[in-house]
């Protein structure tokens, strides 16, 4: 259909019925001017949008708002694909905070990348909470949950191009990994055990194993091996804002199993008689399974992840050492590198994904290798000692 407007003319083309509401969609297009030539545009408009309709596109997407389309990806997105129940609550934060408020009315067929780049230097310069700027990362975030969405648009028909890709979102910096010297992790260990046990076996395993907090938190019993010295990190325990914890797999959804040395093993025992006896005197027993660290008395649900980064937090503070949890885990690994241990093994200790990973984000730490691997050249090119006649 072809019809006449005050400043042109308007070809609209029916796509058939919404299946969930049943309301008649059409796609249209606008044709400047009422002449003959803008007539012969409009008609091969109409057949082109006719064959595009018969190829089963445009279903709908006339009257798709930026809004409907990311609650349907953010909806569709975890049943295709496993996704950490935290990224879907960060996508979420995401959109509610920032992307529905300016871009939720929006046609998804109005937004280009234009629009993109003007929404990331206004979130970039004064996007935050009082007009203040916000960070890099954040703003990448943003573009990541724009990018998949518009993506999936494309996919369904809804859009003809991804926006996304032609906009440019701010570059992020590496961070840069800043471990606390040998001193300063013995320091808090020591002072960890002597607040309370179960914090300075926590920080000990934190260091020794390099687990994640998460992973810590999520170790029980029946995954550590008290006779072989070995501990099997399978799991996960994330805080999911209101929600309660939850319990995955681990980031790169694979278990390892790792090695405790002696002296850790035996705080490991000492640990589980300590909570058999709590249990006892609670009325209850310890359950094979039940996790390492509890305040339940049967040991029957974790510890929160961000309690036990606030308890460290507090503890570092009064030691005056700038130290997050997590670089107690960064700590390990340089540790290790440093003494020698090869990429291999430091990166399956570490549960990396794999070892390329582990070299490109600790390798400016490997000097102590890499002074002896020039000794060794300078001795291998000493010339043969000149024998006298």
């Amino acid at each position: 259909m072809i019809r006449k407007r005050r400043d042109g003319l308007q070809v609209q083309v029916y796509a058939g019925r919404d299946p969930l509401t049943g309301r008649k969609r059409y796609v249209s297009q606008q044709v400047p001017g009422q002449t003959k030539a803008a007539m012969r545009q409009a008609k091969q408009i109409e057949a082109r949008l006719l064959e595009e309709v018969g190829a089963g596109r445009h279903k709908g997407s006339r009257s798709r708002t930026m809004a409907e389309l990311l609650e349907r990806w953010l909806e569709w997105r975890p049943t295709v694909r496993a996704i950490a129940p935290t990224t879907v609550s960060s996508y979420r934060a995401a959109m509610d905070r920032y992307i529905l408020p300016a871009l939720g009315k929006l046609p998804v067929r109005q937004l280009d990348a234009a629009t993109l780049d003007a929404f990331y230097a206004h979130l970039r310069t004064r996007g935050g909470k009082d007009g203040r700027p916000l960070k890099a990362s954040t703003v990448h975030e943003v573009h990541a949950v724009l990018s998949g969405a518009l993506k999936q648009a494309v996919v369904w028909g809804w859009i003809g191009h991804n926006p996304a890709k032609l906009a440019t979102a701010p570059s992020v910096e590496k961070a840069d990994v800043q471990p606390p010297q040998a001193e300063d992790a013995a320091r808090l260990l020591a002072a960890a055990h002597e607040e309370s046990p179960e914090l300075g076996l926590f920080l000990r395993l934190a260091v020794v194993l390099g687990a994640r907090r998460g992973e810590l938190c999520a170790l029980r019993w029946s995954d550590v091996d008290l006779d072989r010295g070995e501990a099997l990190i399978a799991g996960n325990v994330v805080r999911v804002p209101k929600q309660a914890l939850v319990y995955k797999d681990t980031k790169t959804h694979a278990k390892r199993r790792v090695a405790i040395g002696a002296s850790t093993v035996e705080l490991l025992r000492a640990r589980r008689i300590a909570q058999a006896k709590d249990a006892l005197a609670c009325g209850t027993t310890l359950a094979a399974d039940a996790y390492v660290f509890s305040h339940a008395p049967d040991g029957s649900a974790p510890i929160d992840p961000d309690g036990i980064s606030h308890r460290f937090l507090r503890l570092a503070r009064r030691l005056g050492v700038n130290c997050r949890l997590h670089d107690l885990r960064h700590f390990m690994v340089t540790q290790l590198v440093a003494g020698g241990v090869d990429w291999r093994t430091v990166s399956g200790r570490a549960g990396h994904a794999d070892g390329h990973m582990t070299l490109a984000t600790y390798a400016h730490f490997q000097q102590a290798q890499d002074r002896q691997a020039a000794e060794f050249m300078d001795e291998l090119l000493v010339p043969p000692a000149t024998h006298s006649r």
